[in-house]
């Protein structure tokens, strides 16, 4: 009667190649296939924890990282050619994308800073641009949207409701210059309608107006807009029933 010798079960050289190469724990330097170079943790062959990550162009991701992607606190920062680094994003992310709170610093000297949503500019936040003027109010992917304020270089300000990056619906625009404040409605970034009153401060102003604004009103305003030409011609579509309900509010 024959004797079988069992067979000693064994793992392909392949296979123990392969699990031998899925990186976890803390590795000092990853190199990819275009030389970018990853410093940090690993598990199960994805980036996890913490780590640095600078690609051949220049840029340099310090911070958090989830399943592969940057994912957490960190900051990106862009390498000057007398090979220091100035910073481009510090705050959080998402799946590899700023989302939640964070500063952002543009080459051309504008910064911001508030909440961000895959990338964008996205809820409340404030901007001050390279110009000297000032946004803070509410953003919706990039574009002012909402209630915001916005200040002008000589002191101006707009304080009211925006849409599609321009000034839409009820607002008020101090003309501090002059001592002035205009209170109406705007459509397209253009004022429509709108009163004239003078601040409290008027006389402390650059350039005052040498007499108050006397109060003047119009009689059956609202009937005279509703049988002006202006007022026909915006009968029909989205944009004229919102501005018809911000005429509305305003008595």
């Amino acid at each position: 009667m024959p004797f079988y010798k069992k067979q000693r079960n064994f793992t392909p050289l392949l296979v123990a190649a392969e699990k031998k190469s899925i990186k976890n724990g803390v590795h000092h330097a990853i190199f990819t296939s275009r030389f970018d170079k990853y410093v940090g943790d690993w598990k199960n062959d994805l980036k996890e924890g913490k780590g640095l990550f600078q690609t051949i162009s220049g840029k340099l991701y310090e911070g958090d990282w989830h399943k592969g992607f940057r994912h957490g606190f960190g900051t990106l920062s862009n390498r000057l050619p007398n090979g220091t680094y100035s910073l481009e994003y510090r705050g959080e992310w998402i799946r590899g994308k700023p989302e939640g709170v964070g500063w952002r610093y543009h080459d051309n000297g504008d910064i911001y800073f508030g909440f961000w949503k895959k990338g964008c500019r996205h809820g409340y936040g404030k901007m001050w641009y390279a110009n000297g003027t000032l946004y803070v109010g509410y953003w919706n992917m990039n574009k002012r949207s909402g209630m915001g304020m916005f200040v002008q270089l000589n002191g101006n300000r707009y304080e009211g409701h925006w849409e599609n990056d321009e000034k839409s619906g009820i607002g008020r625009f101090y003309h501090m210059h002059t001592g002035q404040l205009q209170e109406g409605c705007w459509t397209g970034d253009v004022c429509i309608r709108s009163k004239m009153t003078d601040i409290i401060i008027r006389q402390f102003c650059d350039l005052p107006t040498e007499y108050p604004i006397p109060p003047v009103e119009l009689k059956n305003a609202k009937i005279i807009l509703e049988n002006s030409m202006l007022w026909l011609k915006h009968k029909i579509g989205e944009i004229d029933n919102n501005l018809k309900y911000c005429i509305d509010q305003m008595y």
